[in-house]
């Protein structure tokens, strides 16, 4: 679950130094503060407070991912602003749609 916090920091992060960028930064700093939150309070190390357990917290993601992707789509913003909020909505729904659970192995041999 760590790698997984890692990862939306990352994001989180990266969404945030975008928004210094952008003419209209407070809707990629709120997609920033809320990827950041969501690790900020799950149950993992990484963790700041531990309120959400694993199954919430990965909808949470993809709730936030699917937002962002609407208001990607409906509201006023300049194309790099928009390309980014993409990006990263798509980034994070993947993440917690396919390591919500934590990275696991996948291995079809035999032991």
């Amino acid at each position: 679950m760590w790698l997984v916090q890692l990862c939306e920091y990352v994001i989180g992060f990266a969404l945030a130094m975008s928004a210094t960028h952008s003419e209209r930064p407070a809707t990629l700093s709120v997609f920033a503060v809320a990827i950041i939150m969501n690790a900020a309070i799950s149950d993992g190390l990484l963790a700041a407070f531990h309120f959400l357990r694993p199954h919430t917290h990965r909808a949470v993601g993809v709730g936030i991912a699917l937002s962002a992707v609407l208001v990607a789509a409906i509201a006023s913003l300049d194309l790099t602003s928009r390309l980014t909020l993409v990006v990263a909505a798509l980034t994070q729904g993947f993440v917690s749609v396919r390591f919500g659970h934590g990275f696991r192995t996948t291995s079809t041999r035999p032991d």
